[in-house]
């Protein structure tokens, strides 16, 4: 079977010794509810042994608030489907006005493996009821981006974080934010008042800063907004200067750890267009990222002026747009998040999108380990990849990891001549191959005299010039 069947039972819970405790203490009797049943996958795979299933019944009546939870049951090693569970909350918690729905997921060493797609509604009137839970196989979004991993700056990308945040003269700012580890994003906000919402959609680029434990939006057209990263699945909002708000209001955005890009629409892009085998598309100045182009719309008016101003067949033609960003069918096959054009405005022949490709910093960049002591590194799984910022505070601090402790200590820098001090640091034990890779770090650091940096790549070298580590500068400005 596809689906089992899920039953709202009422048991009276008399024996426990909470409740004894409680008449005791002249506390009338508790009573308690549980939704029990299955959920199944489709797909005819061994699962991990070791998986970790997730149910929450939530309270989704909120259009304008993230879903408040009511009640969850987690399981680990969860084994094969159908897996059964049953979740125990307190009837005093429910609200006859709101409509709860229950999720599921299901992970394996925090990388979300299965997750219900759609609401199922329970708890419907306290009356038994038949639902159909079958949790779908997550292929990541619709470009093909790679499963979630932590970047250096903490954040499981690719991801969309959620939240309605406070607002001065409305009820709240409701965002959708989604973030890629290509260092784009696209980010829909809605303004709530009583008589209307006023939306506003972009996409951008962002850059990580260490110095602030933050990530930094830029849009086309808005200042820089600053987004502390709490943990790698919360970001939280920072002033307009880049400083921690304080506050007891909740100015965070959450992720459940997956992807799922908003639909975009009502604003002007810039890009490059091109036509090779009747198939459009769209390389967006700004963030560089390339989409395809959808038919309808004002479309054939755009087809028309860029065959005009094409140099030769195939040519790229900077081109001005009104429109959004929706998946839509492709040649391909699969959907893609691909450009609707509601509006042409004009095509730029003589533009190009060309940008300098930034030079990177010793100081206040996160470097990438590629390659440590001779030996390639990779990020490990659940862990943040192996980095190291050293940063330019007067007390000239640096920090790095590998994905298990954090080394801290002290760099002096003259001309070319570097040093790495090692001081405090963490002292977990790290489970094989971290330990050897950590010690390995930990060799590096001691024995580096100089470095080489050039363009975004950065070599350290010891006392003779042999080169210790290869590092990559990411998450740029």
């Amino acid at each position: 079977m596809l689906f089992s069947l899920m039953t709202l039972r009422r048991r009276h819970v008399l024996s426990c010794a909470p409740v004894l405790l409680a008449a005791v203490a002249g506390i009338g009797t508790a009573m308690a509810d549980t939704l029990t049943g299955t959920a199944v996958i489709r797909e005819r795979i061994a699962l991990p042994p070791d998986a970790v299933f997730e149910a929450v019944i939530e309270d989704s009546s909120r259009a304008d608030a993230p879903a408040r939870p009511l009640a969850r049951i987690v399981i680990d090693g969860a084994g094969q489907s159908p897996i059964a569970f049953a979740i125990d909350y307190d009837p005093a918690d429910l609200d006859p006005r709101a409509v709860y729905a229950l999720r599921a997921t299901l992970r394996h060493d925090g990388q979300l493996l299965f997750t219900t797609d759609t609401a199922t509604p329970v708890l419907q009137d306290g009356e038994a009821q038949t639902v159909e839970v079958v949790m779908k196989r997550v292929q990541g979004d619709r470009s093909g981006a790679a499963a979630p991993k932590i970047g250096a700056h903490g954040l499981r990308l690719p991801a969309t974080f959620r939240g309605t945040l406070p607002c001065a003269d409305c009820e709240g700012i409701r965002h959708h934010l989604d973030l890629w580890p290509g260092q784009y994003y696209h980010m829909r906000r809605e303004w709530l008042k009583a008589d209307e919402t006023t939306r506003r959609d972009e996409i951008g680029r962002w850059y990580a800063d260490p110095v602030r434990g933050a990530i930094v939006l830029h849009g086309a057209s808005e200042m820089p907004l600053f987004w502390q990263v709490e943990a790698p699945d919360r970001l939280r909002q920072m002033d307009m200067a880049g400083n921690p708000i304080t506050s007891e209001l909740d100015y965070a955005l959450i992720s459940d750890g997956t992807l799922d890009p908003a639909e975009l629409a009502g604003f002007f892009l810039l890009g490059r267009m091109t036509q090779r085998d009747d198939a459009a598309r769209f390389e967006e100045c700004f963030s560089g990222v390339r989409y395809p182009i959808a038919q309808g719309g004002d479309y054939d008016a755009l087809e028309r002026a860029y065959l005009e101003a094409a140099p030769t067949s195939g040519a790229p033609v900077v081109v001005h747009v009104e429109g959004g960003l929706a998946p839509r069918p492709t040649p391909e096959g699969a959907p893609r998040t691909s450009l609707i054009v509601d509006r042409f405005i004009a095509t730029r022949p003589g533009d190009t999108c060309a940008k300098a490709e930034p030079q990177a910093s010793l100081t206040d960049t996160y470097w990438r380990f590629d390659r440590l002591m001779g030996q390639e590194v990779r990020a490990m799984q659940n862990r943040r990849e192996p980095h190291i910022v050293l940063y330019s505070d007067p007390e000239r601090r640096f920090r790095a990891t590998v994905g298990c402790n954090r080394i801290l200590g002290r760099h002096d820098q003259d001309g070319e001549t570097l040093t790495l001090a090692v001081g405090a640091s963490t002292r977990m034990a790290c489970p094989p191959p971290l330990d050897t890779i950590e010690q390995a770090l930990l060799d590096m650091l001691a024995a580096t005299r100089s470095f080489r940096l050039q363009g975004q790549s950065l070599e350290l070298q010891d006392a003779e010039g042999g080169i210790l580590a290869e590092l990559s500068a990411v998450y740029l400005r």
